[in-house]
């Protein structure tokens, strides 16, 4: 079962940003970021629509430049918000990144940006038409489908998109029988947010893939 690190391992150190990428590297087989556009264009990795809960500052993000972002010290790093490109550099190519679109017309581009690393890269979001909308010639790009609280319908549309993989939140195993169901469609199963190693465990017994999780020691 494959270890992913949300947000860097967001328990443990500052989120989305490249001290956590840094810290989680040695311990996870791949790194999830969430990523949105910002002001002057340019994808960068942050969760908020604002900034006012991570860093020194107030705003939105879409209203931001980069390089003010940039600029913003990030849960006291003395670090500022990392455009994706940048983020997707400093993993390593042996380790896999997980992009969450967190807003609608971006995954081609996110797709783009981290295409020009060697990683495998597989690209999530909750909405289905922001994967349906996914254009790319890199094939080591897949998508995968986070589910949010209708898992049969999510399950159909991961289906109809084609994904590689379904993102159900942990709870769901427990509801649904959609871990068979990936599998025998050919779908692999991350799952989140986990946080106890107790579920890590019950989680590996029933066939899940990997974990997305706040810190390294689940596993």
């Amino acid at each position: 079962m494959r270890l992913i690190a949300h947000r860097g391992f967001a328990n443990r150190h500052p989120e989305n940003t490249l001290v956590a990428i840094e810290h989680a590297v040695p311990d996870a087989d791949m790194i999830e970021l969430d990523v949105r556009r910002c002001g002057s264009g340019e994808l960068v990795v942050f969760h908020d629509e604002t900034v006012d809960r991570v860093t020194d500052a107030t705003g939105r993000v879409d209203e931001l430049s980069a390089a003010v972002l940039a600029d913003l010290d990030v849960l006291d790093t003395g670090t500022g918000v990392p455009m994706l490109a940048e983020a997707a550099g400093a993993i390593p190519r042996d380790t896999g990144i997980v992009i969450d679109c967190k807003e609608h017309g971006i995954a081609t581009e996110a797709a783009a940006a981290a295409s020009t690393v060697d990683n495998e890269v597989i690209v999530s979001s909750f909405d289905a038409p922001t994967l349906d909308a996914l254009e790319t010639d890199d094939p080591t790009v897949e998508l995968a489908y986070l589910f949010g609280l209708r898992p049969d319908e999510d399950f159909d549309d991961a289906l109809a998109l084609d994904c590689s993989y379904i993102h159900p939140h942990w709870g769901h195993w427990l509801l649904t029988d959609a871990i068979d169901r990936a599998h025998d469609a050919g779908m692999k199963v991350n799952v989140w947010t986990i946080d106890s190693s107790v579920v890590a465990r019950l989680l590996d017994r029933v066939g899940v893939d990997g974990v997305i999780a706040d810190s390294s020691n689940v596993l």
